[in-house]
C-alpha cells in the first residue's frame, strides 16, 4: 500500500508580532523579522495547495488499484490525471522555494545590526535567532529537496502505470521505494517544523526583551 502523506504532511509558519518601542536598532531588526515574514506568503499559499494536491493524488491513486487490467483504458486515464497533478505540485514546489529564498534575503539583513544593540544580552539573544533561522532555512533546502526526489518517484510509478505489461513485483518495488522516500520527507517536515516554532518562541522573546530594555 502506498502511504498518504498529506495527513502526516503538517507546516508550520513564521509568526507575525507586535511593534518594539525600543532603540532605533532594535526597530530596524523588528522590522526586517516582519519583511521576512510577509516574505513567505507565497510559502503558505503554497503549503495549502499541495495538501489538497496530495490528497487528490491519493484518491487518483486509490482509484487506479481499485480497477482491474481489463480497465487499463480508465487506468490509463487516471494515471495521466496523476502525472498532470505532479506538475501542478512541482509548480507550487518551485513557489515555495522562491518564497523562502526571499525571506531569507531580507533576514540576512539582520544580522548586520547585531552590533548596534545597546544590551549584550539581548545581543546574544539575536545572535541566537539568527542562527535558528539559518537552520531553519536549511532544514526547508532539505525538506524541499526531499519532496522534489519524491515527486520524481511518484512520476516513475504512474509511468509505469501506463505500461499494460507492467508486473506486480516491479509495481510494489516502485511503491516500496514511494513509502521509504515518504518517511524521509516526513522527518525532514519535523525537523523544519520544530525549528519553526523554535524561532517564533526566540522571535516573541526578542520583542518582550526589547520591550524591557526600554523600560529599564
Amino acid at each position: 500500500m502506498k502511504t498518504y502523506i498529506a495527513g502526516a504532511f503538517c507546516f508550520s509558519a513564521i509568526l507575525l508580532s507586535g511593534c518594539v518601542f525600543g532603540t532605533p536598532a532594535e526597530e530596524e531588526i523588528s522590522e526586517k523579522l516582519e519583511a521576512a515574514v510577509a516574505a513567505e506568503e507565497g510559502y503558505v499559499s503554497a503549503q495549502n495547495d499541495l495538501r489538497d494536491l496530495e490528497t487528490e493524488e491519493q484518491q487518483l491513486y486509490d482509484e487506479i488499484m481499485a480497477l482491474s487490467m481489463e480497465e487499463f483504458e480508465q487506468i490509463n486515464t487516471l494515471a495521466d490525471d496523476a502525472l498532470s497533478n505532479l506538475d501542478t505540485r512541482e509548480e507550487k514546489l518551485s513557489e515555495e522555494r522562491e518564497a523562502i529564498s526571499s525571506s531569507e534575503e531580507e533576514f540576512g539583513e539582520v544580522e548586520s545590526l547585531v552590533a548596534d544593540i545597546d544590551s549584550e544580552e539581548l545581543q546574544q539573544h539575536v545572535e541566537t535567532m539568527i542562527d535558528t533561522m539559518n537552520n531553519r532555512y536549511s532544514a526547508h533546502d532539505e525538506l524541499s529537496t526531499a519532496y522534489e526526489d519524491g515527486l520524481q518517484l511518484n512520476r516513475e510509478l504512474y509511468e509505469m502505470l501506463k505500461n499494460e505489461e507492467l508486473k506486480l513485483e516491479e509495481l510494489e518495488q516502485q511503491v516500496t521505494k514511494i513509502n521509504d522516500q515518504n518517511a524521509v520527507i516526513i522527518e525532514a517536515n519535523t525537523e523544519f517544523n520544530d525549528l519553526t516554532n523554535e524561532y517564533n518562541d526566540l522571535k516573541a522573546e526578542f520583542y518582550n526583551m526589547a520591550e524591557l530594555n526600554t523600560e529599564e
